[in-house]
């Protein structure tokens, strides 16, 4: 008992000795802490290696459960329409099936969890080893036998700063969710106005189709009992057989689109029917939108690029601090046959830094900052054009929604009930007919091109602006 006492102290010293090492280093480190939030960098120092990156706060737990709430109402509207007794779809069901089933977020969701993982590990202390720091040596009356443990004590605060940069990784990666998020449902929003239009177009162009048939066929009757001509006839069958080509074109144009919508919300093979809506639904009114630095600031995909700026500057400091050696301690014992039998061995062992300073890797670090400070700039100036050309497609057609609801489409309909009267009476020929039903028709479709352009620029500036807020 005595001989095993004797060997195992030396040991537990070792174990010891590596332990309060680590814990003194658990209880110097740091905590992360996020900077303070703020919605602009234009108090940033011209220097990207040494002005803060602000950085918006993590949600708390009543955004979490918020959420999560809306993770569930989102769920229940694709269970509704994943029901094959479902025949119209609504926009919110759209965008709720999107959210739940395209495959860019369940990637991007997966992204994060992954970032979440090299982070918890980057806090990870390295394993202590058994090392008896000889070899066994067997020799008869020259026998050793060694036995000892040594541990590596992390030194400059590098794991900290792994962990720091860790969580810089998790927050870009929770910001382009949220980018890749509000993309998508831009694209959704886009869809279904697209498909739509096209069932409006539709619903137009069987209304002309019908009275296209009607005319010829009044006009057959007449030519027929010898009260008109041919070419009247010939003339109104054109304008049938028009109005029935375009009608094909657009139904054709309306199956494509409906294609379009299925893949955009991640479902390519599910079949989508009508759509409900309505082109004239009220939308947000973005007339007043200036395009400063707080608007443009508020899109998680600046938001990405602040988070890669702050990591990079945590791993641009932690290739400052790798020259700093770490030390390995170690303890053990060590047992000869011939005497003195016990021997207690502790060993410290340490890499001197002369050559290699890690220079190569600090400047790179030093490049990498500059470049995606300057990276963040280009995003920016990347969004606030993109936020002017959808502000000006906006107002622009909102000017031409406005002319033809309060000019061109009611002079268009009085022009044809007075030529239709004076049809009637004698006054106007087959031909000043047809040309005053066909602009009617066509001042329709135009009016639905309109609306079209209008909710599409609108749901672009919704996405850029990441507004929760269609119609």
């Amino acid at each position: 008992m005595n001989d095993y006492c004797k060997i195992a102290i030396p040991w537990a010293l070792g174990c010891c000795i590596a332990t309060l090492a680590q814990a003194q280093i658990v209880q110097q480190a740091p905590s992360f802490v996020p900077p303070t939030p703020t919605n602009a960098l234009s108090n940033a120092s011209s220097n990207p290696l040494s002005a803060p990156i602000p950085l918006p706060a993590p949600r708390n737990t009543a955004a979490a459960t918020e959420t999560l709430q809306s993770s569930i109402a989102l769920q229940a509207l694709s269970d509704q329409v994943m029901n094959p007794q479902v025949v119209e779809w609504t926009l919110d069901q759209a965008v709720a099936m999107a959210i739940s089933n395209h495959p860019s977020l369940r990637e991007a969701r997966a992204a994060i969890d992954e970032a979440r993982g090299f982070a918890y590990q980057a806090g990870l202390y390295p394993n202590p080893r058994i090392d008896s720091g000889n070899p066994q040596t067997l020799g008869g009356a020259n026998s050793v036998y060694s036995f000892g443990v040594t541990q590596e004590v992390i030194r400059g605060g590098k794991r900290q700063l792994d962990v720091a940069a860790a969580e810089r990784a998790v927050q870009r990666s929770q910001f382009e969710y949220m980018q890749r998020q509000y993309a998508l449902i831009t694209d959704v929003r886009q869809a279904f106005v697209a498909v739509l239009a096209s069932q409006e177009r539709i619903r137009i162009l069987e209304l002309l189709l019908a009275v296209a048939r009607e005319l010829e066929q009044t006009s057959d009757n007449l030519v027929k009992a010898g009260q008109s001509s041919e070419a009247d006839l010939l003339l109104l069958r054109l304008e049938r057989r028009r109005a029935e080509t375009t009608l094909q074109a657009t139904r054709a144009e309306l199956e494509g689109r409906r294609a379009l919508l299925a893949a955009q919300i991640g479902l390519p093979e599910f079949p989508i029917r009508n759509v409900l809506g309505d082109l004239m639904m009220a939308i947000p009114n973005y007339e007043s939108i200036l395009l400063d630095e707080q608007v443009i600031d508020q899109n998680a995909g600046i938001n990405a690029g602040r988070s890669e700026v702050a990591r990079s500057r945590e791993l641009l400091q932690r290739a400052i601090v790798e020259p700093i050696p770490n030390v390995t301690v170690q303890g053990g014992t060590q047992y000869t046959v011939s005497q003195p039998h016990e021997q207690a061995l502790v060993g410290v062992y340490v890499d001197i830094p002369i050559w290699n300073r890690n220079q190569g890797n600090i400047r790179a670090a030093e490049s990498t900052v500059r470049k995606v400070s300057a990276a963040v700039s280009t995003a920016r100036t990347e969004i606030a054009k993109r936020l002017a050309d959808a502000l000006a497609r906006y107002r622009a057609a909102g000017r031409q929604v406005e002319s033809y609801e309060t000019g061109i489409l009611p002079d268009a309909r009085r022009t044809l009930e007075l030529v239709r009267s004076g049809y009637d009476r004698g006054q106007f020929d087959i031909v000043r007919l047809v040309q005053a039903q066909r602009s009617v028709f066509e001042v329709s479709l135009e009016y639905i091109q309109a609306l079209e352009l209008r909710l599409n620029a609108a749901a672009e500036i919704s996405g850029l602006l990441q507004s929760d807020v269609f119609p």
